[in-house]
């Protein structure tokens, strides 16, 4: 039986490993706080002040894996075991002078994730990297120099298990890595590699970004959809768009010239699996007399989905996303925090196992959709059943897509637009004419009338129609 935290015994080996490790005997702190972690692997404590009786780093790192892996939400354990991975001061571990003992004490001034190695500064003079569209890598906004970046993978094979745990090692280095600013008007919360500025909302536009709480427990993209059409090229495609539609107004065009667009990666879940669904019903077979003859029957239908894809913000609109789809999901690469440089990332509001619930419904509603033409095709049924279901093989992966997000105003109303940053494809909202709209109307209700009318003088010619 593990020990409660509150059990006297328990706490004074606690206790007293951390005073010895606070004294400088390594040696007693040793003992004692590992005799604690095998009473109780879960607290995070002993696992914590471990790192105090070792200066070899790959024991520094045991510990604090494991600490984290007790603690998970700490997101002071998660950022001391970044530093550590990045191999900073060992100093940064100094234990407090006070008689703190929940942890050693993180040294003050600058966040251990604010590196300039994160911030993506030029090594030749200093100015910032942005990833360049046209070059499909980093390029210094001053000298023009272009660091190498390594690799480009693809992330087809970067599905995670859908009911285990992301594993401690991967962390959550990225997003704490990042500035987390939120909109006061929209609410939306974005990411930014430190030493970037952003002065736009990259969802509504506002300009009224403050920084915001620190980004904990975020799980890391395993994907990413590079932005293939700039600022120019996405106003070309809304500047056709505009002429797209019977209804538009015609003067839609020139009178919407004013417009702004913000480009950002937008969070999305794609699931893999299988679902089994059980199925009862009568099946009519041929008989030679004269009675009807129904015989029960029963099976499984499998329905294999791949890369179903779910929105990872609650405010983008499905119907919308499905104008601008599909995105080319084969193109997706594996994640670097360098492709974000200079590009804004939104954070995800909807957590994954939401996103999960919203997919399985989708597969669900659809299989009961298709189950009478799957079950016994071409033959009559009857009571077609579907029952319990059980969901096989599934996987998951968080995905950034490119997006741009537009306004313009008609009229002196503003009206929402949105470019697919991968296929240049468009959709929103648009004004209707309501002349157009009228005259529709009109000529629908005339045809409708003609046909009746010639309906009438057909049934009067043949008799059908008696004439008082």
């Amino acid at each position: 039986m593990k020990p409660s935290l509150g059990d006297s015994s328990y706490d004074n080996l606690v206790h007293g490993g951390i005073n010895a490790a606070k004294n400088g005997n390594r040696g007693l702190a040793a003992r004692l706080l590992n005799r604690a972690v095998r009473q109780n692997p879960l607290d995070a404590r002993p696992w914590l002040w471990l790192t105090e009786t070792t200066d070899d780093l790959a024991e520094k790192r045991d510990y604090l894996e494991h600490a984290v892996a007790a603690n998970p939400q700490d997101a002071a354990l998660r950022r001391m075991l970044d530093a550590l991975r990045w191999k900073l001061d060992p100093d940064a571990f100094a234990p407090p002078a006070a008689d703190d003992d929940s942890r050693p004490e993180v040294p003050a001034g600058e966040p251990i994730a604010a590196q300039t190695e994160q911030a993506f500064l030029c090594p030749k003079c200093g100015g910032h990297l942005e990833y360049n569209l046209e070059t499909d890598c980093l390029t210094c906004l001053y000298c023009g120099y272009t660091p190498e970046m390594g690799e480009v993978r693809s992330a087809a094979d970067d599905e995670q298990p859908f009911y285990a745990m992301l594993p401690t090692e991967k962390g959550h280095r990225w997003a704490e890595s990042q500035q987390r600013l939120k909109c006061e008007r929209c609410g939306a919360v974005s990411l930014w590699p430190p030493g970037q500025k952003a002065l736009k909302c990259p969802y509504c536009g506002s300009r009224q970004i403050i920084e915001s709480a620190e980004t904990s427990a975020l799980i890391d993209p395993q994907g990413i959809a590079l932005m293939q059409i700039d600022e120019d090229e996405a106003a070309r495609r809304v500047q056709a768009w505009f002429g797209l539609g019977w209804f538009a107004p015609d003067d839609l065009a020139k009178a919407a010239l004013r417009h702004t667009f913000h480009p950002g990666y937008y969070p999305f879940w794609t699931f893999d699996g299988i679902l089994e669904m059980h199925w009862s019903c009568d099946v009519k077979e041929a008989s030679m007399t004269k009675y009807e003859e129904w015989v029960p029957h029963n099976g499984v239908e499998n329905e294999f989905f791949r890369d179903l894809l779910i929105p990872g913000l609650k405010r983008l609109d499905f119907k919308i996303l499905r104008k601008l789809g599909p995105y080319n999901l084969l193109d997706v690469v594996a994640f670097k925090p360098e492709y974000l440089a200079g590009w804004p990332a939104l954070a995800y509001d909807l957590p994954m196992s939401d996103a999960s619930l919203l997919a399985r419904e989708q597969v669900t509603r659809q299989l009961r959709r298709e189950l009478p033409n799957r079950v016994y095709p071409g033959r009559q049924k009857r009571d077609l059943q579907s029952g319990g279901v059980n969901w096989l093989e599934m996987t998951y992966k968080y995905v950034l897509l490119p997006l741009w997000i537009g306004t313009y105003t008609y009229r002196g109303k503003r009206y929402r637009v949105y470019i697919n940053g991968q296929t240049g494809k468009v959709a929103g909202e648009k004004p209707r004419d309501m002349v157009k709209t009228i005259l529709l109307i009109a000529s629908g209700t005339l045809a409708a009338l003609v046909v009746l009318a010639f309906l009438v003088l057909g049934a009067m010619e043949f008799g059908w129609l008696a004439v008082p």
